[in-house]
């Protein structure tokens, strides 16, 4: 009978990612004293050397981890606005329904978001991740604005501007809802985003 080898061989693509799964969940539980190269090699079950095999520094790890996590948080979205259908106004409603959902609506990813933040002024793995994953989401926000306005005739406004403040008022109430969950519902978040919305382009019509 052929041996069964003890260990199974990881690609190293596979191996990678299953350090970042790692160091998402240690930072979630232990929040910046998790994103240490330590603790994530004992929630992965796997030696340090490893880790440092595979990675650089805990800079890049921990940046690996962002954009896994950012993925998903942009793959969720994705979703809610395939199943829209095409209407305009209605995959953003969509887009509001998604970020406020309890996949996101989770205190354990804002002790992460927090670490994560921290580090993007001093880790230039962290501040490439941050602005290529940002560049795509706010890519998202811009073409469902400019869908809907050409949907509804309206007058032209900045665009750019008008991304960086949904995105703003989204990252806001999120935020401010994983810190006191009693301070507002998912239903009155997305009715904030909706008015917002219906009172373009008077919000930044002017700006640019």
């Amino acid at each position: 009978m052929a041996r069964v080898p003890r260990f199974e061989r990881v690609a190293g693509a596979d191996r990678r990612r299953m350090l970042a799964e790692a160091a998402i969940a240690s930072i979630m539980e232990g929040g910046a004293e998790g994103a240490s190269i330590r603790r994530i090699a004992a929630k992965a079950g796997v030696s340090v050397g490893l880790i440092h095999h595979h990675f650089g520094s805990i800079d890049e790890l921990v940046a690996q981890a962002y954009e896994l996590l950012y993925d998903r948080i942009i793959a969720g979205v994705e979703a809610g606005l395939a199943a829209a259908g095409p209407a305009p106004r209605e995959r953003l409603s969509a887009l509001f329904r998604a970020s406020f959902s309890p996949a996101l609506l989770m205190p354990e990813l804002l002790t992460a978001w927090v670490v994560f933040w921290s580090m993007i002024r001093h880790s230039a793995p962290m501040r490439q991740a941050h602005e290529a994953k940002y560049a795509a989401y706010s890519g998202i926000l811009e073409g469902l604005l400019a869908a809907h306005a050409a949907a509804a005739g309206l007058p032209g406004f900045d665009l750019r501007l008008a991304a960086i403040g949904l995105s703003s008022l989204l990252d806001g109430l999120w935020l401010e809802w994983c810190l006191n969950p009693a301070s507002f519902s998912p239903a009155e978040g997305i009715a904030m985003c909706e008015a917002w919305v219906d009172g373009l382009p008077g919000a930044v019509g002017r700006l640019g």
